[in-house]
This record gives C-alpha cells, structure tokens and sequence, in this order.
C-alpha cells in the first residue's frame, strides 16, 4: 500500500475496485471532490498511482492497493488500507470478452465469473463488518453491474452470466441489510449500477466487438449517477433522468428487475 495523503477522522471512506481507469477511476474523482477519502484496488500499480496523483493534485485524499480482488489475502489487504473506518465499498472491476460458448474456454469463463462474482463476494465479506461499525451516516455497497446483467446478446454468455450473478448477490445482500437496520444495525443502502456500451479501456480486451464512441456512455457519466445515488439512496430513475447529464442518455428501470428500486440502468439512447 501507498498512501497518497492522509485521512482524517471526519472524513468518509470508500474502497473502490477496478479504480485504475474507467467507471472506477471516475467514481473515485468524483467522491473524493466531496471530501471522501478513497482507497484504490486494482492489479496495475501505474494506473492506480495515476488516478491517486490526480486526486491528491486536486487537494484530495487517496491510497493505493495493488491487488487482485478474487484473492482473499489481497482483499483484506485492500479493506485493511481504508482503516478503521468505512463508509463505501463499490465493485466496479470485471473483466469480459465477446465469445460464444464454442470459443470460450474454462480458464476465460471462470476467470470472468470470479472477478465479477467472487470480487463482490470478497469485498463485501471482508468489508461489512467495518462498514457495520462505523458510526454517524449511512454506508453504502454498490455493485456496477451492466446492462448484459439481465439482456442475453450474442457472444456474451461469460460476460453476462458474471454480470447477471454479480446482480443477483446485490439483490441478496439488499435484503440482509435491510433486515440488520431493521434491528438496530446502520442503515447500509445496496444498490446495482447497470451501464450500458461505455467508452473505456475494458473494449481493449474485445477486438472483436468494436464500439462507437460517439454511441456510448462515458465513464465519468455513469460515475455521475453513482454519485447521485450515494448522495441520495433513495433518487428514483425518473428523478435521476431530469438531472441527466445529456440529453442522449436514458435512466431506467432495468428489466427484469423493475420491481426493485435498487436496480438502475444507464445507456445511450442508441442502446438496444
């Protein structure tokens, strides 16, 4: 771990996976210009210090873990960094491919499934019991999920059984949250964030499914409706699309999961 500045008791602290570049690096900037400390999990040392100077550059407070979220020992590592205190833990690593179940292989497909789905798993597990303890707002978990979460296009039979699971387990410790609150425990807020085609680095990895960027969301919009959520865990899609950013960009409920409100899709409007 490096630490970047460090934190004071005051301030919120959030753990963010996949914070090297894209939708994490985003919600990471964004959450530490409202005064949130933030510690940075990722596998690539350069990018994550990238993101850590730009935040400290900015008067703000980062640290850095190098780590790989489905590893145990590199989870607690990453959850030991943010202290005694916790507010936050959002899961935006994963990783995809576009490939059909003749192409994929076991290692590809498991790999994508445990980043995904064990990613969540491990962060949550280590962290809630901090997340529990700390005192004096809200806490929250976030999954970034993906729109593959609930549709079933062509060539993503990994990627959105990852995404589709990884929703699921958000549903599920929903619900456990909700009955801990209901006795006495902080009121921690679950909520799934499912994008669209987003324009970031992850499209590296798939060059067999180019993107159009001026079709796509960036990640600093979907880190945009991140951030509005935290702020107000209760905001209804309908609420968060009179806020938009862009006009070309839809908020909604995102089906099959309409009946919880915890669910919210983001896309450009081109999106099928």
């Amino acid at each position: 771990m490096t630490s970047a500045q460090a934190s004071t008791p005051a301030s919120q602290v959030a753990v963010i996976t996949g914070a090297g570049t894209g939708i994490g690096a985003a919600i990471a900037q964004r959450l530490a210009a409202l005064g949130w400390r933030v510690v940075l999990g990722g596998r690539t040392a350069s990018t994550l210090n990238d993101v850590a100077g730009a935040i400290v550059a900015s008067g703000g407070k980062a640290d850095v873990v190098v780590c790989d979220v489905t590893k145990a020992a590199d989870v607690e590592r990453l959850i030991d960094a943010a202290g005694s205190r916790l507010d936050a833990i959002i899961h935006s690593a994963g990783i995809g491919h576009c490939l059909t179940i003749d192409e994929i292989d076991e290692a590809e497909f498991k790999r994508t499934l445990d980043v995904a789905v064990m990613g969540a798993f491990l962060t949550t597990k280590y962290g809630l019991p901090i997340l529990r303890n700390s005192t004096g707002s809200a806490g929250y978990i976030m999954q970034i999920c993906s729109l593959a979460s609930g549709g079933t296009w062509y060539r993503e039979v990994g990627y959105g059984t990852a995404k589709g699971a990884q929703l699921k387990f958000a549903l599920h410790m929903a619900s456990q949250c909700e009955e801990d609150a209901k006795v006495g425990g902080r009121k921690i807020y679950v909520h799934a964030v499912c994008p669209g085609t987003v324009a970031t680095p992850f499209w590296n990895r798939v060059p067999n499914r180019p993107i159009d960027v001026s079709l796509a969301l960036t990640a600093d919009e979907v880190a945009w409706m991140a951030i509005e959520i935290i702020k107000n865990p209760s905001i209804t899609h309908a609420e968060l699309s009179l806020i938009k950013p862009r006009k070309e960009i839809v908020v909604k409920p995102h089906a099959p999961f309409e009946r919880w409100s915890n669910v919210i899709a983001i896309a450009h409007e081109s999106h099928p």
